[in-house]
C-alpha cells in the first residue's frame, strides 16, 4: 500500500515526530488495555492516548506547514505527557518504564532541533521526571532520576553536536564557506514566502567570474580555490547580514537580497565590484510573487550573458591578466 501523498509531503523531522508521537500513544493504549500493576490510571492513559493520536494526525496533516517552533512545542507537550505518566506509576519499575520514553524524545530533539531547543527539552525532562517521581511517593527513586537525567543530557549534547556538523557539511561549500546551491534554494524559498506575506521586494543576482578557467590552468586549482575564498570573504563584508550569498557552482555565485528593488540590487552589485579587483559579470532580476526561483534565476542568467556579450573586452582583459599575456587589440572598422 502506497503512502498517502499528504503524508509523504511532510519533511523528515515532521514525519519522525508524528511517528514518535503515535508510538507513544500506542504504548499508552496498550498500558490502558493490559494494566501491568493494580491501580494503573486507565482513565489518564486513555486521555494521553487520545492526545497523542491527535498530535500525530495534526503533524501528518500539516506536513510542510509545520514550523520549527511548533516542533519544539510538540516535543515539550510529549515530555509533559510522559512526566504525568511517570507520576501516575504505582511501582518503581513502572516509573522507570515510562521514563525510557525520555531517551527517544532526546534522540529526536538532538538530531532534528537546534541545540538550544535540545537544552530546553533536557531541562523539561530533568524537572518533569523529578516531579513525576516525587508524585509517586515511591522510595529509592533518586538513582533512577540521576541515571535518566544524565543520559538525557549526555546523549542530547552528543547528538546535537553531531547533527550540527552533518548539517554544516551538507549545507556549506567547503572551498568558500558559503552556502551551497541546495542550502541557497532552501533559504531563498523561505525569504520568498516571507516577502509574499509582507509585500516586500526581493531581488536575485547571479555572478560569473571572467577568466577564471585561466587562473586554474596557469596557477593550479589551489590558486583558484584561494581566489574563490577571497572573493567570498570580500563580498560578505560588503553585504548586509540579511543578504544571502552562496556559491552556485563552479565560478558562479548567487546573491539573494531581501527588501531590495532591482535598482537597489544594482547598487549592491556596484559595492561588490569595489570590494575586490577580480573581474566578473552579473545579472540582476526581481523575484516577483508567484514566480519560481528557477524563473527568477533564468532572467538573471540571461541578463548576465547580455552583460558579457556587451563588453567582450572585459573578458579579454581578465584572461590576459590571468595568463600574463597582453590583451589583443581588435581591428578597427
Amino acid at each position: 500500500m502506497s503512502t498517502p501523498r499528504w503524508v509523504a509531503a511532510a519533511p523528515p523531522e515532521v514525519r519522525s515526530l508524528s511517528i514518535l508521537t503515535a508510538a507513544s500513544a500506542a504504548a499508552c493504549a496498550f498500558s490502558a488495555a493490559f494494566p501491568l500493576a493494580p491501580g494503573r490510571p486507565v482513565g489518564l492513559l486513555i486521555v494521553l492516548t487520545v492526545t497523542g493520536v491527535l498530535l500525530a494526525l495534526a503533524l501528518a496533516a500539516l506536513g510542510p506547514r509545520v514550523t520549527q517552533p511548533m516542533l519544539v512545542a510538540t516535543v515539550a507537550v510529549v515530555i509533559v505527557m510522559t512526566s504525568v505518566l511517570v507520576g501516575a506509576a504505582s511501582t518503581t519499575g513502572g516509573a522507570m518504564l515510562a521514563g525510557y520514553a525520555y531517551i527517544w524524545i532526546t534522540v529526536y530533539s538532538g538530531l532534528f532541533l537546534p541545540r538550544r531547543a535540545m537544552q530546553l527539552h533536557a531541562v523539561l525532562v530533568t524537572v518533569g521526571f523529578g516531579a513525576g517521581l516525587l508524585a509517586t511517593g515511591l522510595p529509592e527513586t533518586l538513582a533512577a532520576w540521576v541515571l535518566v537525567s544524565a543520559t538525557v543530557w549526555g546523549s542530547g549534547h552528543a547528538l546535537s553536536r553531531l547533527a550540527e556538523r552533518v548539517r554544516r557539511h551538507a549545507e556549506t561549500d567547503h572551498v568558500t564557506g558559503l552556502l551551497n546551491r541546495h542550502a541557497f534554494v532552501a533559504a531563498a524559498e523561505r525569504e520568498h514566502e516571507l516577502a509574499a506575506r509582507t509585500g516586500a521586494d526581493l531581488a536575485v543576482v547571479l555572478i560569473d567570474l571572467d577568466g577564471f578557467k585561466a587562473v586554474n590552468d596557469r596557477d593550479g586549482h589551489a590558486a583558484g580555490d584561494r581566489l574563490l575564498a577571497e572573493l567570498a570573504a570580500a563580498w560578505q563584508g560588503a553585504l548586509r547580514p540579511a543578504d544571502v550569498l552562496a556559491r552556485h557552482g563552479g565560478d558562479e555565485f548567487a546573491v539573494l537580497l531581501p527588501a531590495t528593488s532591482e535598482e537597489g540590487a544594482r547598487r549592491v552589485v556596484a559595492r561588490l565590484e569595489a570590494a575586490h579587483p577580480q573581474a566578473w559579470s552579473a545579472g540582476v532580476a526581481t523575484w516577483v510573487r508567484g514566480a519560481s526561483l528557477d524563473a527568477a534565476l533564468a532572467i538573471a542568467d540571461a541578463r548576465l550573458y547580455e552583460v558579457k556579450r556587451g563588453r567582450p573586452e572585459r573578458a579579454a582583459t581578465a584572461l590576459a591578466a590571468a595568463t600574463g599575456a597582453e590583451p589583443r587589440a581588435e581591428p578597427a572598422g
